[in-house]
């Protein structure tokens, strides 16, 4: 799996398309239906246009509206498709989680007996569709129990309220034989810290969108980046792949210690060029060069160190986003 968050999305894009052409049947145009689904996956899982709205679902609607209206000003012929494929989107915010119902069957039930739907439905169309959103569901719930595992689990530390440090802990049985230094420095050797971050990655992604799923868009989490990966071309195209999504670069920030900025500043600039979020944590070899703070989402100082003033009294020529060790 390249990318968790859009593995998932692309699964939900392709259960819309099947549940429309399921209830349009003939009267499906893929011209009509895509711009909807476009619509709706880009402010349900990306949070496009965000605005003050306590209601969710309004604002779904209120979007979905407007492609509605958009569509008859250029298809007037087409009013009855257009219409039908809005009125049917508004059972996929039931299915699709945006808002609470008791029982799948009288949501069918309510669906079919729509008056503002100008369709009609053999009864294996209903049990067809029925059998669709079920797997649709069960699908979903074992695609996180992908992601669960007993070995494992994400840690964080709060910056503030809405960002926070994240890493892998484990609950790995290790022989007695073995100290806890010995096995602290295999855990942090470059390649058990490398598999360590792609794991912490995928674990991070699915927290994310389990997160998106219930509506909350508000976290950011930072996670250690291997500096080893820089020096490896191949491997590090892999941890990419995993970040490959407008959703998740703007969510998971990869972060480098300064030390290693200063001998890798062409490689991590190429990252920020590719428009991955990048975090700079300044250590005792900081050297007061504000030059390049502004390329990084965010950059993390520590009171320890002599640099702290400085930085904290000079945000504006800093010019980002400043995080407190």
């Amino acid at each position: 799996m390249d990318c968790v968050f859009s593995e998932y999305v692309k699964y939900v894009e392709n259960f819309l398309t099947n549940y429309f052409k399921l209830l349009l049947s003939t009267k499906y145009e893929k011209g009509i239906v895509k711009p909807f689904i476009d619509k709706y996956i880009d402010v349900r899982y990306y949070n496009e246009y965000v605005v003050k709205e306590e209601n969710f679902t309004n604002r779904l609607n209120k979007e979905l509206n407007n492609i509605a209206k958009e569509l008859l000003s250029e298809n007037e012929e087409k009013e009855d498709k257009i219409k039908n494929t809005f009125a049917l989107f508004s059972y996929v915010l039931f299915i699709d989680g945006c808002t609470h119902y008791s029982d799948l069957n009288l949501l069918l039930k309510t669906l079919f007996s729509d008056k503002n739907i100008t369709l009609e439905y053999s009864d294996a169309t209903k049990k067809e569709l029925n059998n669709n959103i079920r797997e649709y569901i069960n699908k979903k719930v074992s695609f996180f129990k992908l992601f669960a595992a007993e070995e494992f689990y994400l840690k964080g530390r709060k910056y503030t309220n809405n960002i926070y440090h994240i890493d892998l802990g484990q609950n790995c049985n290790v022989s007695k034989l073995y100290s806890d230094y010995a096995v602290e420095r295999a855990y942090n050797s470059d390649v058990v810290f490398e598999n360590r971050t792609y794991l912490t990655i995928l674990m991070c992604s699915s927290k994310i969108l389990s997160e998106v799923i219930s509506l909350d868009f508000s976290k950011t989490y930072i996670v250690d980046f291997p500096v080893s990966l820089l020096d490896k071309p191949k491997k590090i195209v892999r941890f990419l792949k995993a970040l490959d999504d407008d959703m998740l670069r703007s969510k998971i920030c990869i972060k480098f210690m300064y030390k290693d900025y200063k001998e890798h500043k062409d490689e991590i600039k190429n990252l920020i060029n590719q428009d991955y979020s990048v975090c700079l944590e300044l250590d005792k070899t900081y050297d007061i060069n504000f030059d390049d703070l502004f390329l990084f989402t965010y950059i993390i100082v520590n009171k320890k160190y002599k640099y702290y003033d400085t930085i904290i009294n000079s945000k504006e020529d800093v010019n980002t986003n400043i995080l407190v060790e």
